[in-house]
């Protein structure tokens, strides 16, 4: 019969014990192992898991309040470059240049040098956009 060469070898009138009981042992330290990885590991799961509601709740571990202030100075202004083409600009009927600015856009201050703001360098009516960050 051809499950007699299969392994492991086993033979219909004599069972083999040995062989399932070493892989049942094979199991039972691999539960062992496991149980010892997750206590191991707890620990730094539950830090994880009260970062993550931190986060949600508007709280934000100092590395990554950091890592974000780093990442906005490196792309602020490429960000803004491309949020300002949702601002649309014309002449109003009186033959004044006009920025058409989306409603959500209340914090977003919007000056002229020489007229609102003066900034050194800078001739009067370049447009600057300014945002207040409360903190």
């Amino acid at each position: 019969m051809a499950f007699n060469y299969e392994f492991p070898y086993t033979d219909p009138n004599l069972y083999n014990d040995d062989w399932l009981l070493s892989k049942m042992r094979e199991l039972l330290v691999k539960m062992d192992d496991l149980e010892a990885w997750k206590t191991e590991y707890q620990e730094a799961y539950e830090a994880f898991k009260q970062m993550v509601e931190d986060i949600e709740a508007g709280v934000f571990p100092e590395s990554i309040r950091k890592a974000f202030e780093n990442w906005m100075r490196k792309n602020a202004i490429n960000l803004v470059g491309e949020l300002v083409k949702l601002v649309f600009f014309g002449i109003n009927d009186d033959g004044y240049w006009v920025a058409y600015i989306p409603e959500g856009w209340d914090d977003i201050i919007f000056n002229t040098t020489g007229l609102d703001i003066e900034l050194a360098g800078y001739d009067y009516g370049r447009l600057v956009l300014s945002f207040e960050t409360g903190g």
